[in-house]
């Protein structure tokens, strides 16, 4: 595409503010046209509405030196005459797990196919009108660690703006946005999706804390756009109380895990965080906790605080009352590519920390008043206005909220919000306290909430979601997941769609600061999904397997976007290793192609920013799994394996090859991988802290083995010699520390040599799987993975699992596989799931311990294998050659089940297969795609039947 366009932006001195948000418009006269379409992009986000109508949002994720723009056609949104774009751009200008901010702008080039022949070209440029626009907060903290600002919205300051003409920033290939491209995955879907019920309408107590929530590290690296876990930024905050009389104050600092604050009044630090204010000025200070955590986004608060006044140490008279006092010296920030110790190895940065640690707490204990503050910090501490300093952070009063009493009473008509009908809900309000709507969806979904009401001025309207709660109703809250939104209402009609896609099942929609009824006509769900084909399905005499599949099916589609993505609730991030998972079950089910192929780019592209291909891509976040590394080559022969497009092996090639040359540099003398990485293979209280953990050099091999399969089909066959020499050494290596007295493979080499004490059942597996493990051992690793020592670690994760059931396949345990489906995932069937969680409920995984519930992500699709083994195993379709030209019927029958039925999507078309047990009769029926060819192979579980296929 040859841009002429420009990028463009409002005219201002700094073009990388935090979570900026523009409106663009332009104005055109069309009169008989034949198509029209548009090329839009934008750093960070856009919304594109043609003469009013929602159009899409985008752009798709995309390294900043390979960006995408979405190419739609938007004929049926043109009418003859005057026609307007208008185009919402949000720059979040900040770093986080989806893609790399640069600056903020926006590129459109509209082209109009005339019934002339000719084309009219509508391009972003200086004629078009732009405006800041203030209705979208900016001052918001981060939704959670992995994403951009949290959403909140003043309809009070629409029609506010002012607009002027655009400032063109670069021509469409100047930018630092390079090597533009279309975009290579479909749009994503927008379905209306109702409420199913309504659960309860309660009063909540309105919070009277005082919340200060501060984001350091933004202010102590202004530039600096980042979400690394390794970043310090060394500073503190102080703010002086005035009371009338002595009275007691609790101040506690929360965040993701731990407290960030330490706390001195007076220069006294409680630990409980109870203090005595003296009538008069009482000093704050609170220095920050070097903790090293992704979340830069950090609170201190008073909790239900008497009457009292804050002022500013450095100036009474200042709005902000709290003064900030930066340690530049002690500050830094590191990248996370070095994960095992990684701060020993840099006894400058250790020094620092141990240097800043033993200088606040001295700071802490003087800091006693007003006159010894200002001695101690004059020329240091800054005035800073409260806009710069601090964010407003909504989520907390939900988060803490205390429900006081049963609001029935003051709700009419509750389900009249759940249909876009003429019927409305109307909600009165309690001197009480505040009025909270429950409703429940019926099931997980992910997409844009949206709304229509008419309300009084002033009033918030708060929405967030839930994915799980007991059986006592207490609510999971997602590790500090800001999973909503807040919206501040103007007097009359109050319609919104909200920016931000999210993903939950029960929605808590609470009203704040109301003196009026206020009617809710509509409350929904805009599904936004990839727009998958249902192709693969499943039913069976079981119907507990035939639900496990259909939820396993549903996680897997609300996992899928312009990549695949680990949970819509919380992270939506694209994780290389969880993607070879979702691609292999996507296949099967959806056909869907483009998508898996989309992040094996992505995954090759990361290779010029990271020593291996990244984990989490495109990203903020600098940081390596191998195991996800060498999956990204595994991922490849899935993808040639089912599609047999052998065009992009060889674009992959050497990509794949300068993978494992980069792998093959970290080899060391006893032949195995070791790197100071973030060395994960499964939740599993494996000992991988280490940097030689024995899963990373088989996963290698198995990455080899797979470049050796491609190698051999794109007719680069110098490169197997060399590939079969690391993967035999790696095999060695790996053998080499196998243990006969325990039978099995330590998990890890520590750093003084010592072999680990620890055994796993994966490093088993993975020697089965990738052919490592000798012959005369060979009889062990089964039984390792048939019936592992009760001092053996197993598995703790469904992604893990997906190897261990690949490897009982391989091995003819396929009916183990089926055994362990139940037992994994009835328990999730019993808890009413409507999706497959990150964790098995009785999985030893660091993960299960979430404060009594029994995952952290409730839809989670790297365990969505029952789409894969149900329709393998029990209905019994394999692939059984490349590119779907031939397949293996041999269903697996089990007691429990005496038919089944359903379809396997191949590359060529869907493969049907029903069959039937009647009494000594197997009667199987299918359909292939054309020109494939089918055999059917007997297995144990036939013996003694007659087999009728196709009548036959």
């Amino acid at each position: 595409m040859k841009f002429k366009a420009k990028w463009i932006w409002k005219k201002q001195r700094n073009y990388k503010l935090y979570n900026q948000t523009i409106i663009a418009k332009k104005t055109f006269l069309i009169t008989d046209f034949n198509s029209a379409m548009i090329r839009i992009t934008a750093d960070s986000r856009y919304r594109l509405l043609i003469n009013n109508a929602w159009v899409n949002d985008g752009p798709a994720r995309a390294w900043p030196e390979h960006y995408q723009y979405d190419e739609i056609d938007i004929s049926s949104y043109l009418k003859k005459g005057d026609n307007e774009i208008e185009v919402v751009a949000k720059y979040n200008g900040v770093g986080d797990f989806q893609r790399v901010p640069l600056q903020a702008g926006l590129l459109v080039q509209l082209d109009v196919l005339l019934k002339s022949g000719k084309t009219k070209q509508i391009v972003s440029d200086k004629s078009w009108q732009v405006a800041q626009a203030p209705q979208w907060i900016s001052n918001t903290p981060k939704i959670c660690v992995q994403r951009g600002p949290f959403e909140s919205y003043n309809s009070q300051l629409e029609n506010t703006s002012r607009f002027t003409d655009a400032q063109e920033l670069f021509d469409a290939g100047d930018g630092p946005w390079k090597g533009l491209n279309s975009r290579t995955t479909s749009l994503l879907t927008k379905s209306p999706f109702s409420f199913k019920r309504f659960l309860e309408a309660n009063i909540v107590a309105p919070k009277n804390d005082m919340n200060f929530c501060v984001c350091g590290p933004r202010l102590i690296f202004p530039d600096l756009i980042e979400a690394n876990l390794h970043v310090h930024a060394s500073y503190a905050m102080a703010t002086i109380i005035d009371v009338k009389k002595k009275c007691k104050l609790k101040i506690i600092s929360e965040s993701w895990r731990s407290e960030h604050f330490k706390v001195a009044v007076n220069g006294k630090h409680n630990p409980s965080g109870q203090y005595n204010l003296s009538a008069g000025k009482n000093l704050v200070l609170a220095f920050n906790i070097p903790t090293f955590s992704h979340d830069k986004d950090t609170a201190i608060r008073f909790i239900d605080p008497p009457k009292i006044k804050l002022e500013n140490p450095l100036n009474s008279s200042c709005a902000n009352p709290w003064c900030f006092i930066p340690f530049n010296e002690f500050s830094f920030a590191e990248n996370d590519i070095s994960w095992q110790g990684w701060l020993e190895a840099k006894p400058e940065l250790k020094d620092k920390i141990d240097s800043y640690i033993k200088e606040s707490d001295l700071l802490l204990k003087k800091a006693k008043d007003k006159k010894t503050f200002l001695e101690l910090f004059k020329g240091k501490a800054k005035k800073l206005s409260y806009e710069k300093m601090f964010v407003e952070d909504d989520y907390w009063k939900f988060k803490h909220r205390s429900v006081i009493a049963n609001g029935a009473g003051f709700v009419k008509n509750p389900s009249g919000l759940m249909h876009d009908n003429g019927e409305v809900t109307i909600v009165n309000p309690s001197q009480k306290g505040d009025i909270e709507l429950v409703y429940d969806l019926g099931e997980q979904n992910y997409g844009y909430l949206n709304f229509d009401l008419i309300s009084e001025a002033g009033a918030e309207i708060s929405i967030f979601g839930i994915e799980h709660k007991d059986k006592d109703g207490n609510l999971q809250h997602t590790i500090e997941n800001r999973n909503g939104f807040s919206y501040i209402t103007k007097q009359g009609m109050n319609q919104y769609t909200s920016n931000e896609r999210r993903a939950s099942r029960f929605f808590y929609i609470t009203i704040r600061n109301q003196t009026k009824p206020i009617k809710i006509r509509n409350i929904n769900l805009i599904e936004s999904t990839y727009p998958v084909t249902h192709v693969g399905s499943f039913t069976c005499s079981d119907e507990r397997l035939s639900k496990v599949w259909k939820i396993s099916e549903r996680t897997l589609k609300l996992c899928m976007e312009d990549t695949f993505i680990d949970c819509p609730a919380y992270e939506q991030v694209f994780w290389v290793g969880d993607a070879r998972n979702e691609g292999l079950f996507a296949f099967y089910a959806f056909g869907a192609t483009d998508i898996a192929k989309r992040g094996l780019v992505i995954g090759a592209e990361s290779l010029s920013r990271h020593p291996l291909v990244g984990c989490q891509l495109p990203t903020s976040w600098d940081s390596v799994i191998p195991v996800w590394s060498f999956l990204w080559t595994i991922a490849i022969w899935d993808y040639y394996w089912y599609s047999g497009d052998k065009a992009f092996v060889k674009q992959m090639w050497k990509p794949m090859i300068k993978n494992i040359k980069a792998a093959e540099k970290r080899i060391n003398d006893e032949g195995l991988f070791s790197a100071p990485m973030w060395n994960l293979f499964d939740w599993a209280e494996i000992d991988h802290g280490h940097d030689t953990v024995l899963h990373n050099s088989m996963f290698m091999v198995g990455a080899i083995d797979a470049a050796i399969k491609c190698a051999d089909i794109i007719d680069k066959k110098k490169h197997i010699k060399w590939l079969e020499e690391i993967k035999s050494s790696l095999s060695n290596g790996v053998n080499s520390i196998w243990d006969k007295d325990k039978k099995s493979y330590p998990d890890s080499i520590h750093a003084n040599g010592d072999i680990s004490e620890s055994q796993s059942q994966h490093t088993s597996f993975l020697s089965l799987l990738y052919d490592i493990v000798e012959k005369k051992n060979l009889k062990h690793a089964k039984n390792n993975v048939e019936n592992p020592s009760k001092d053996m670690i197993t598995v703790g994760s469904p992604f893990a699992i997906l190897y261990l059931y690949e490897t009982m396949e391989k091995i003819g345990l396929s009916e183990n596989i089926i055994d362990s489906i139940y037992e994994n995932y009835l328990p999730m069937l019993e808890e009413n799931a409507t999706t497959v969680w990150e964790v098995f409920p009785k999985s030893p995984s660091s993960l299960t311990d979430q404060g009594g519930f029994p995952s952290r992500s409730h839809c989670h699709a790297w365990s969505s294998a029952p789409v894969y083994f149900l329709n393998k195993i029990i209905l019994g379709v394999k692939q059984t050659a490349t590119a779907g030209e031939s397949f293996e019927i041999s269903p697996l029958l089990i007691d429990s089940i005496s038919w089944a039925s359903g379809t396997v999507a191949s590359i060529n078309g869907p493969f049907e297969v029903s069959w039937k047990l009647d009494g000594k009769i197997l009667r199987i029926d299918y359909s292939a795609p054309q020109g494939a060819q089918v055999n059917f192979v007997r297995n144990k579980s036939h013996k003694g039947l007659k087999v009728v296929l196709n009548k036959k």
